[in-house]
């Protein structure tokens, strides 16, 4: 009986913080749309400042992946969002990759230790 409450609560907290994800996801969606024009290093530390933020609230030994998926969706974004402003040519990942090794975004750190 445990067993099963346990689960249930575990499959509510997955859904939630599914949720959770995609509306922080959304919102960095949303800033990097207003701020397309702005200069690629104001851009950088934009977007640096939310990783550092969601890596500061997330950031515990057990979700390490689910942080290194929000910075490759954060990066996904920055790159469409790059990708929109250009004109006529597309920024390649490989373009991009440039674009990221100067002007690199925070990785994933984990911030809270373990609790004895």
């Amino acid at each position: 009986m445990v067993a099963e409450v346990d689960a249930v609560e575990s499959a509510e907290d997955c859904i939630y913080w599914r949720k959770r994800l995609k509306r922080s996801l959304k919102a960095v969606a949303e800033w990097s749309k207003e701020h397309m024009h702005d200069t690629l290093a104001e851009q950088r530390r934009g977007l640096n400042q939310k990783l550092r933020g969601h890596y500061q609230y997330y950031g515990r030994p057990t979700n390490y992946q689910s942080i290194w998926r929000f910075y490759v969706a954060v990066r996904r974004i920055w790159k469409q969002c790059l990708n929109r402003r250009t004109r006529g040519g597309t920024v390649t990942w490989e373009r991009f990759a440039h674009i990221l090794a100067r002007y690199p975004l925070e990785l994933p750190r984990i911030t809270h230790a373990w609790v004895k």
